[in-house]
This record gives structure tokens, sequence and C-alpha cells, in this order.
């Protein structure tokens, strides 16, 4: 993506994923916003009642307030604050906030919630850096094995890889994990041998579907992945 820093503008971020925030730092300083955070609804009423903000970003479930409680306060104390809710329940959302929320992103769709924040706020589109890997559509069972504290034996996820790609994956699994999370990974690539087993951070959930990307991948890890992706395109 293409900074600019001339915007100088304030973005609260609020969601209680702290693995969301710190994406969401990232994507919007790299385009030359100002981010602040906040953990909870209340804390983004507190901080909005100190501080001028340029917009909000809100998600929908948190606890003790929703994004959509918090964007109606939000709105009678500053009624021409912009307000964007980044969330997998949109279609709930834009049905009971007419006049409240001013744009409706899902959570899987991080480089379009910079670009409705540009156009709510009438700033020029930022340039945004196409994905970097080519994505593979694919159907696919696949495992993954999750470590909780407090917990003697580890988590077992079976669910579908819908696309796959260097970077990362896409898929529906049978239960629910939080952004932010880590586990093996391992899939039988179609038509390929190789059997891999990679470690994978979850980026988002929205509604059954999730999206991990693949970390701390040896060199040797990486050409196995390639060789097998280079097997999808023949």
């Amino acid at each position: 993506m293409s900074p600019s820093p001339a915007l100088e503008k304030t973005i609260l971020c609020v969601d209680d994923t702290p693995y969301v925030l710190q994406m969401l730092e990232l994507f919007l300083t790299t385009v030359g916003y100002r981010v602040m955070t906040a953990s909870s609804g209340r804390d983004a009423i507190g901080l909005a009642s100190t501080r001028a903000f340029d917009a909000a970003i809100l998600d929908y479930e948190m606890p003790e307030l929703t994004g959509l409680e918090v964007a109606q306060i939000l709105k009678q104390s500053h009624p021409q604050l912009p307000i964007l809710m980044y969330s997998a329940r949109q279609p709930q959302t834009e049905i009971t906030a007419a006049g409240v929320v001013d744009a409706y992103v899902e959570k899987e769709h991080p480089q379009e919630l910079v670009l409705e924040l540009a156009r709510v706020l009438g700033d020029p589109a930022p340039i945004l850096v196409r994905r970097r890997y080519q994505r593979y559509s694919i159907h696919s069972p696949f495992m993954l094995r999750l470590t909780r504290e407090n917990l003697e034996d580890d988590v077992i996820f079976r669910g579908t890889l819908r696309d796959l790609a260097e970077g990362g994956f896409g898929g529906v699994i049978d239960g629910k994990m939080v952004p932010g999370e880590v586990a093996a990974f391992s899939c039988p690539v179609p038509k390929c041998e190789l059997k891999l087993e990679l470690r994978a951070r979850l980026c988002y959930r929205n509604a059954e579907e999730y999206g991990f990307e693949f970390i701390d991948l040896t060199d040797a890890q990486q050409s196995q992945l390639r060789q097998c992706l280079q097997v999808l395109t023949r």
C-alpha cells in the first residue's frame, strides 16, 4: 500500500480481539492514518469523550456493548463522526443501523476497509498492493491441531479447504477459533504426494468461513508448498 502521510487523520478502532486491532493499526498507519485502539465499547466511548476522532471503526460482536450500541452512543454525542462496521455481521447490522453506520465491511476484506474509510472521509483512494500470492480454488479436507491453556489435550478442528496459496489459505472448519490463535495445519494437497504440517495463524472469521496465514515457514517447507501449488496449475 502507498502511504499518504499528509492525511494526518486519527481513527478510533474498536475490537475485543488484540490481533484484529494490530492488523487494523498496520493497514491504516501504512496509508498515513493515525490510529488509537480500544478493546471494548466502554473504553471507546471514554476515549471519544476526551479527544476528537475523524472516524471510528467498530466490531459488532463485543462483550457488554455491541458495535451497534457503541455506534448509537457515539452518534448521539458526535453526530458528524463517520462510523464503519468491520464485522462478519453485516446483514444483521445493516437492517437496524440506518443513519448510524456509514459503511459495512466484512472482516475478511481489510483492503476494502481502507478504501471505504477513504471514501467516507473524502480522502483520495490509497494505492493498494495486489495480493502477494496467487490463490488456487480447491476442495480438500484439512485438520488443525491447536494447543490451548488449561487443556490437557490439543483441540482438533477438521474442515474443508476452499482455497490455498503460498502465503495462506481459507476454508470452513467444524468449530470456532479466535483470530490470532496459532495451530498446526495439515492438509493433503490434491494431486500432490507431499503431506505438509505447517504452523498457521487465524486472520479472520467471517460467519463459518476462516482465513489463515502460514507463519515461520522454513526454506524446505516453502519449497515443498511451492511444488504442490505448481501441480495445481498444470
